[in-house]
Parts: C-alpha cells; structure tokens; sequence
C-alpha cells in the first residue's frame, strides 16, 4: 500500500488560528498501515503551528457526568496510545516483574512503584534498556485485603545482563512454547521472566494492552510506563472526508477485518487495517 493511493487534504490555507478537521485519516507505521473513520470530523488536520482544540468539551477529573464512561473511555485511549507505542517500536522481549513480598509490600503502590521507577531509570540511564511496561493486580487471592501487584511489558534489553531461566528442582532450562526463558538478575524485588519475541508484533501489541482494559484502576497514578527514546506515535497522514455509512463494511466487522468502536456520546469510529508500507 502506498501513500499515492490515499486521497490526502491539500491545499489548505496556512493560518496558525484556524481549526481545520477531517473525519479520515491514515496511520503509518513501520510494519502496518490503518485507516480510521469516524462518523464525525474530530481528526485536526494539524494546520498552522498551533495543535487545535479538541471538537468536543473535556471535563476536569472526577467530574464526568458518567464516570463509568469516562473511565472506559481513560482505558480506550490509553491502550490506543500502546498500540502507538508497541507498533512503532521493535522489541527483544517479552517482560514480566513480580514483588517478593518478603523484600517488598507487594499491596503497597506507592513503594512498588519507587522500586519500579528507580530500576527501570538505572537500567535505562546505564544500560539503554528500554521498555513499555503495565502493572497489573493479581488476582486476589483467599485472606488478601488488597490483590498484590505485578508488570507485564516489552523491552529491549541495552547491555543488561539475563540469565537462562532453570527449574530449581531439576536444573534444566526453562521453556515457553518452545522459546528459552530468562531471568535479569538486575530486578532485585522479586521473580522477572523475559521472554523473546517472534516478528509477530501486533500479537505482543494486543498481548501487552488486554492488561489495561482489564484493570479499572490507575495502579501507579498512570495506566503504562515507558522509556523516553521510543517513538511514541506513526506518522498521521489526514484524508478527504469518507462517508462513515460507506466506509462501514458489515462482512468485515463480521471477519474482524474491521473493527468499530464508540469514542463517546454518538461518535464512533471503524479502523480497518489496508497492508504494510510499500505494498
């Protein structure tokens, strides 16, 4: 898929206070190329020097009309934004980080996520590790006042030293589906497994992501961590207005070769994925 066969915007005039937007738009990433579709213009253009302001009013925290909603939509866009990430990124490995809770209380946030950043800062100022990371709860187990917590992530690993991970009770390396399991001997709080990944990114994108929606709550104060040298968004290349009512392809939702979300109130957009660059 190649860009001449998109029908972008053009020709607008420059003025940095104009807000010009578009209901289509295509996303270009390394590896895959989308396009959206909304059912109204809420994509900016980017015209002028100024980023537009948002088509529709944002209430401050904790005044949303309907908080369910609101905090659905917090985990939409947070996940949408890991998708970003993941895409845009090539990852070494699969990474999962557990709380000793003899080292550490693994109920407390505050303390966990102190460890947490100041490991994942060392590793990144020292050793040019970089990372996406979740935190999740376990589930809570019988006798537990809080669910412990736990990440999952991708990384890329810099000079950081992994072990083979082994079997303590045989010795023998330790497998997963059929790939080597490490361990980092530099996460001192608790069990780490890093697992490599295949070519298959958007399986670890989608992997990575269920954990958002998944938890309701903002563990750290934040739904993700990552490192500051990843590219954190694909290039965004606006179109002409599509007909939402076209576009929408009742067969492909059915295949899940399109997929269709509500954005809020009465929006919604249909995201259908077209190939990979240059084909």
């Amino acid at each position: 898929m190649t860009r001449e066969e998109f029908e972008p915007v053009q020709n607008l005039p420059f003025n940095s206070q104009v807000e010009v937007y578009t209901n289509a738009r295509i996303k270009e990433y390394p590896h895959i190329i989308e396009e959206q579709v909304c059912t109204h213009a809420i994509f900016p253009m980017g015209i002028g020097n100024i980023k537009p302001a948002r088509p529709y009013t944002v209430p401050p925290p904790g005044e949303a009309k309907n908080p369910m909603r609101a905090e659905e939509e917090s985990r939409r866009r947070a996940k949408s934004k890991v998708l970003d990430i993941v895409r845009c990124n090539h990852f070494q490995y699969m990474l999962t980080l557990t709380i000793d809770g003899n080292k550490l209380d693994r109920y407390d946030s505050q303390k966990v996520y102190q460890k947490v950043r100041t490991f994942l800062s060392n590793a990144t100022a020292r050793h040019g590790f970089e990372y996406v990371m979740v935190p999740e709860y376990h589930k809570r187990k019988p006798g537990e006042e809080r669910p412990a917590i736990h990440l999952h992530g991708l990384c890329n690993l810099g000079s950081l030293e992994i072990v083979p991970a082994v079997n303590p009770r045989t010795g023998k390396a330790l497998t997963e589906k059929g790939k080597p399991v490490y361990n980092l001997p530099a996460w001192i709080w608790g069990f780490s497994k890093l697992v490599p990944l295949d070519e298959n990114s958007e399986r670890a994108a989608l992997y990575i992501t269920k954990y958002i929606t998944k938890s309701e709550d903002k563990i750290f104060g934040k739904r993700y961590l990552l490192s500051r040298k990843l590219t954190k968004a694909p290039q965004i290349i606006p179109l002409a207005p599509i007909n939402y009512s076209e576009f929408r392809d009742e067969a492909k939702l059915a295949l899940g070769q399109q997929i269709e979300c509500n954005l809020y109130g009465d929006t919604y957009m249909v995201t259908e994925v077209l190939g990979k660059p240059g084909e």
